[in-house]
């Protein structure tokens, strides 16, 4: 068939040919979906889950493999398990020596500890009157005090629920009042005790009648020509071997001439 004849064909079923080659793509395009449609889908580890492998013993070529989520969860557990015992066997025999029992439970990482300060005056009674010194009983629990670990507050009296080392401190401020003597031209201060003095005391519940002095400080009255009123701190500190339900408390002669109860202090500390 001449070209001339050929082109004239093609020219006059251009529309026709143009359809079919249409047909046949989109017939070529239907087939190609519907393989890929009846294709089974992937069940690899690796599509479906995240495929990895991890190194499970420390001292060992052990691997484990599996999905990312359960080998990484199985692997957090079991590392994290093994630190804990760890840290906590480090923890027991750090703390092994300063481990204190109390009525509440065991408890092994803390130490008995009160701090304290003044809440009110004592003002003796006409008992205490004939008494060279008195006990300091009232102090505050409240908000910058502390009586933690099994230290209990007993009518001023702290008592230690373990035996040890333990440091005991106090401080005291007096004020008091100066009386001039005319007759004698002297300065005298009204007091049953030539000194101030400060102490700090033991006893033991099971018996509570039996008391012991631990510590003391004593200090004269200053007297001035000047002064009506005058004032003097006192602090008093160190380290003492206490046994399980031994009570400490503080004691000061001419007890309402400590009359600065927010000044005073009083704690103990396990060693």
């Amino acid at each position: 068939m001449p070209y001339q004849d050929i082109r004239k064909y093609f020219e006059s079923h251009v529309k026709i040919i143009t359809l079919v080659v249409f047909l046949i793509n989109v017939f070529t395009l239907i087939i190609v979906l519907g393989i890929l449609w009846c294709m089974s889908e992937s069940s690899t580890p690796v599509e479906n889950c995240g495929y990895m492998c991890l190194e499970m013993e420390t001292n060992s070529d052990y691997m484990k493999c599996g999905c990312r989520a359960k080998i990484l969860q199985e692997y957090t557990e079991k590392t994290f398990d093994e630190k804990l015992m760890t840290i906590s066997k480090e923890y027991r025999d750090m703390f092994k020596s300063s481990s204190v029992k109390v009525h509440e439970g065991y408890i092994g990482d803390v130490k008995p500890v009160a701090h304290l300060i003044g809440e009110d005056r004592d003002m003796p009674t006409k008992d205490d009157t004939k008494k060279e010194i008195l006990p300091v009983k009232k102090w505050y629990r409240g908000n910058n005090c502390l009586l933690l670990n099994g230290v209990k507050l007993h009518r001023g009296r702290v008592r230690v629920p373990v035996s040890g080392f333990y440091h005991v401190y106090s401080a005291i401020e007096f004020n008091y009042h100066l009386i001039r003597d005319t007759e004698h031209n002297i300065i005298e201060v009204h007091s049953k005790s030539p000194n101030m003095k400060h102490a700090i005391y033991k006893s033991n519940i099971k018996n509570s009648k039996k008391e012991d002095e631990i510590m003391c400080t004593q200090h004269p009255y200053e007297r001035s020509e000047n002064l009506v009123f005058s004032r003097y701190d006192t602090y008093i500190s160190g380290d003492t071997y206490l046994e399980a339900g031994d009570e400490i408390y503080v004691k000061v002669a001419n007890i309402s001439y400590a009359s600065s109860p927010p000044k005073n202090i009083f704690g103990i500390l396990l060693i």
